[in-house]
């Protein structure tokens, strides 16, 4: 409030205060920039205090409140790497070159880095800002090399023009060194392994389209490290792009008679599209008949010809090409196949060989892909597996190897045949005892996830007692902590949780303590083991590890303040989180979800709820968020719309939350019935879900006794991320 000073009706002064109501209110964007000058204000005199990580976080959210403020992205970056938050730093460099134009040794250093964290989508992007900063400008040998690794991630994100137009400026600085200052060095930089990087230039010319310029860069490539099988396919295949397909045909015989197995499947496949076009596709398996005749070495050819026996339902040829070549080059194509053979032809014998080598190599049935859940899903076939198990065992145990074994325990787990599961993982503990480790952590896990928690604790408990790993090995008390804590049995479960810290004092064991407490509804208990942890750990910047702890501490630390009825701590919790991971798509729309319940900073939140929909259009949490943040702004219409996409997403399992959204959604509308409807369902779902409190609210309002809204939509958000995230947060 301002005092306005006022003059004495009796010659003298006098105060007397008067509100002085400005002629316009501050809109939310006006507010949120005062917000950040302030955030940045302070910052600056924390950071010439020395307190320099108290200033990174203030500087942080002055970001995040004016999201445009480039001079706040500059000021972030040295001290978030004089603090040594490497990671913080590079997040931060990332949103400062989307705001301004960039130093091109940054946004190289940048892409590099990217680069070598598998995002080439992202490295790419910044390295076509080097090449626009750098327009006009005369090219150079540092422009040339930056086309060069530019073309590579083109190629690997199959974005062949752009790939082409690189390669086009890399072959023409190659060929004229003199106009940008290309020495020797330089150009065997570029051309590695010479022969390799002119077939790369081929493809991508190829692909683009530039069949003259593919056939150039091919021959040169075939001049540099001759080989005429490659050659030769490599001018069928443009013969082909030049709709000449005798002349196609003809280069590719010609390949064919030089037996080489060096370029896979692709002449094969070639040859097939060739047939196709012409109509003769009823000559292919006779053509790769002969061709396997002269060539019966070419492990590509013999897989190409038994997949077309097995698309032919030939199975009597595919079998033993399949079984030959398993023998001596196995893939997880011949197996896959193999196994879907038996099944569809019944037998069960040769169909238990090829899951034993499987679950054998790999110790799981997963590589075999939807061919599993064939077998699973076929109770007779499922029934003969498991009773030639155990004929076989019963025979001569010894011919029932351990791969054998634990592929049918496998398999019985996915059928949730646990008695028959349970039955030969001891069998295979028996046959191969050294494999305990492995075998009990499988059969572990699967219990914890398909909920039946007292076994899962049990095979955890006796992989303990077995000594399965080394007394310095704390994963099984890890686990059996969380079965333990699942089964409701939380002392027992602390005590294991606890003996993991003791052998090994790691952040993920701390967390294990804490989640816990959680799960035991010991809040207040969490809280301090949560908070212990990130004391404990959070100075260390270092880790990818501990960063991810101290991150999932962070959120469940939210979730246990929303519980507790502390909003303003729930919400510092999630900006937390977005100070050291402005990205975090989760923590963006939770803290958007409680912003909107408390009907504060709705157009922030809307910004950040809609960056997580972008992100994740299937999850329905986040299209929950949206539909009520519009509802909360008065888009009563694109509300429903949301919350409609929300509640069918739900499927079988209705959420009495999205429910009572889409309730006000129609009311808001006018749409009555469906309110009511909707307010019913979302009964039902509380009840379903034994809140009878929530049930009774949402009673209240289909009988026209409304309650405040945001209380309980929070906590029960809260209450639903806890209970869905249970079972994989206990594995």
């Amino acid at each position: 409030m301002l005092l306005a000073v006022v003059p004495c009706t009796a010659g003298g002064w006098e105060e007397r205060p008067e509100l002085l109501v400005p002629r316009r209110f501050r809109t939310e964007a006006e507010e949120d920039r005062v917000e950040a000058l302030a955030f940045f204000a302070a910052g600056r005199m924390l950071e010439r205090q020395e307190k320099h990580a108290e200033a990174l976080r203030l500087y942080q959210r002055a970001l995040r409140r004016d999201p445009e403020a480039a001079t706040v992205a500059r000021t972030i970056i040295p001290l978030a790497f004089r603090l040594k938050h490497h990671g913080e730093a590079i997040r931060y460099m990332l949103k400062a070159v989307e705001l301004e134009e960039a130093d091109p040794l940054l946004l190289r250093r940048l892409g590099a880095y990217l680069t070598e964290k598998g995002d080439r989508t992202g490295a790419v992007k910044l390295y076509e800002k080097v090449l626009a900063a750098r327009a006009g400008a005369k090219e150079t040998t540092a422009d040339i090399l930056l086309r060069m690794e530019m073309g590579r991630l083109y190629h690997l994100v199959e974005a062949y023009d752009k790939a082409a137009k690189c390669f086009e400026r890399v072959a023409y600085a190659i060929e004229h060194p003199e106009e940008v200052g290309l020495d020797d060095g330089v150009k065997k930089v570029l051309l590695g392994k010479q022969s390799p990087t002119y077939a790369l230039f081929g493809e991508c010319f190829l692909r683009a389209g530039r069949l003259d310029d593919a056939a150039a860069a091919f021959r040169k490539s075939h001049e540099v490290a001759p080989h005429e099988g490659r050659w030769q396919f490599n001018l069928a295949r443009l013969a082909y792009r030049r709709d000449k397909p005798a002349e196609a045909f003809e280069h590719l015989q010609a390949c064919f008679r030089e037996k080489s197995a060096d370029e896979g499947m692709a002449p094969y496949e070639l040859l097939a599209e060739l047939l196709e076009a012409t109509g003769r596709s009823g000559e292919l398996l006779g053509q790769l008949e002969e061709l396997r005749a002269r060539d019966d070495k070419n492990v590509p050819l013999g897989y190409f010809l038994a997949k077309e026996y097995y698309r032919a339902k030939q199975f009597e040829k595919a079998e033993p090409l399949y079984r030959t070549l398993v023998e001596k080059t196995p893939t997880l194509t011949g197996y896959r196949s193999l196994a879907a053979i038996y099944r569809i032809t019944k037998r069960p014998d040769r169909l238990l060989s090829v899951l034993g080598d499987v679950a054998e190599k790999t110790g799981a049935l997963g590589p075999l892909g939807p061919e599993v859940q064939a077998i699973v899903g076929d109770a007779g076939v499922m029934r003969t597996m498991v009773e030639t198990a155990r004929r076989k065992h019963e025979a001569e145990p010894a011919s029932l190897d351990f791969g054998m074994r634990l592929a049918v325990a496998l398999l019985a787990l996915q059928a949730e045949q646990f008695d028959t599961a349970a039955e030969f993982f001891e069998l295979a503990l028996k046959a191969k005892h050294e494999q305990a480790a492995d075998v009990l952590l499988t059969w572990g896990l699967a219990l914890l996830l398909d909920e039946r928690f007292d076994e899962a604790a049990e095979v955890f408990q006796r992989a303990i007692d077995e000594k399965a790993v080394p007394k310095d090995n704390p994963s099984f008390y890890f686990y059996l902590a969380g079965a333990l804590a699942m089964d409701d049995h939380t002392d027992e479960a602390l005590a294991a949780a606890r003996k993991a810290v003791e052998i090994k004092d790691l952040p993920r064991h701390h967390g294990r303590v804490a989640w816990v407490l959680a799960y035991a509804k010991r809040n207040d208990e969490a809280i301090q083991a949560y908070r212990a942890l990130i004391n404990k750990f959070d100075p260390d910047h270092q880790s990818a590890e501990i960063r991810r702890v101290v991150r999932e501490a962070r959120f469940a630390l939210s979730n246990l303040s929303i519980l507790a009825g502390n909003m303003p701590e729930a919400e510092e919790w999630l900006e937390q989180i977005l100070d050291e991971f402005p990205d975090d798509i989760g923590a963006a729309n939770d803290l958007g979800y409680l912003w909107t319940d408390r009907n504060m900073h709705l157009h922030r939140a809307l910004k950040m709820i809609e960056r997580a929909v972008d992100a994740e259009p299937d999850n329905i949490a986040y299209r929950d968020s949206l539909g009520w943040v519009y509802y909360r702004l008065g888009r009563h219409a694109e509300a429903v719309a949301e919350l409609e996409k929300a509640t069918q997403a739900a499927g079988d399992e209705p959420d009495g939350v999205i429910l009572d959204h889409l309730g006000d959604a129609y009311m808001a509308t006018g749409q009555v019935e469906r309110a009511k409807d909707a307010w019913h369902k979302a009964v039902e779902a509380f009840q379903q879900q034994k809140e009878p409190e929530k049930a009774k609210e949402i009673g209240e309002k289909i009988n026209g006794r409304p309650f405040p809204l945001g209380g309980y939509q929070t906590q029960e958000g809260a209450r639903r991320r806890q209970t869905r995230q249970a079972p994989e947060q206990a594995g």
